[in-house]
């Protein structure tokens, strides 16, 4: 049976972390972009037809380059907002006249005692959360349950040491997301060794 958007594909991406989604991007007779979603289900005649013309790693591969994009296009929109705000010239002119014993209390002073109140720890989390998701451990990583659980991670930390510790999941293969009886992430344990 043939579909309406085969021979017009433009593009075929994932659309959740559970990647039981997919979103074929398609042009009409007329030039205009559509979008058609569709359920990852190899029993499904429509998907089937669309695994005929792409494979789970092409769209896997498709899905991570998108979302590079996207990535990329954040970082811009945060550097601009940075620029714009002046933070980035805030940067060693936070009053502690160069005292390097200053400078490690207010480092060490956002991980301990981190108020979700305060403008500049939710900036400094921000920004940590940027740096975590610039860094090639976690570009590199490859599409997985584990690397998109740990990027959700990541993205929903509310306070800078979760980030961190979700940050572990990349770098340390014995690290592990702990969840509650709904399968809400909870916590994530790293060991020391």
């Amino acid at each position: 049976m043939a579909y309406f958007w085969e021979d017009k594909i433009a593009d075929v991406t994932y659309t959740n972390a559970e990647l039981d989604t997919v979103k074929i991007l398609w042009k009409d007779e007329d030039d205009v972009y559509r979008e058609h979603y569709l359920k990852v289900d190899e029993e499904d005649e429509q998907f089937q037809a669309l695994l005929e013309v792409t494979s789970y790693e092409d769209i896997e591969g498709r899905t991570k380059a998108a979302n590079d994009i996207v990535r990329q296009e954040f970082k811009d929109a945060f550097d601009r907002y940075a620029e714009r705000t002046n933070m980035y010239s805030n940067i060693g002119n936070d009053g502690t006249d160069g005292d390097p014993f200053m400078d490690y209390y207010q480092f060490f002073h956002f991980f301990n005692d981190y108020d979700v109140d305060d403008a500049e720890h939710k900036e400094r989390l921000f920004g940590l959360k940027l740096y975590i998701f610039d860094q090639e451990y976690v570009k590199d990583s490859e599409t997985s349950e584990r690397s998109k659980e740990a990027k959700t991670t990541v993205r929903k930390a509310l306070k800078p040491i979760q980030a961190l510790a979700a940050a572990e999941l990349f770098r340390n293969e014995d690290a592990e997301i702990h969840k509650d009886e709904e399968g809400n992430i909870i916590g994530v344990f790293v060991p020391f060794t």
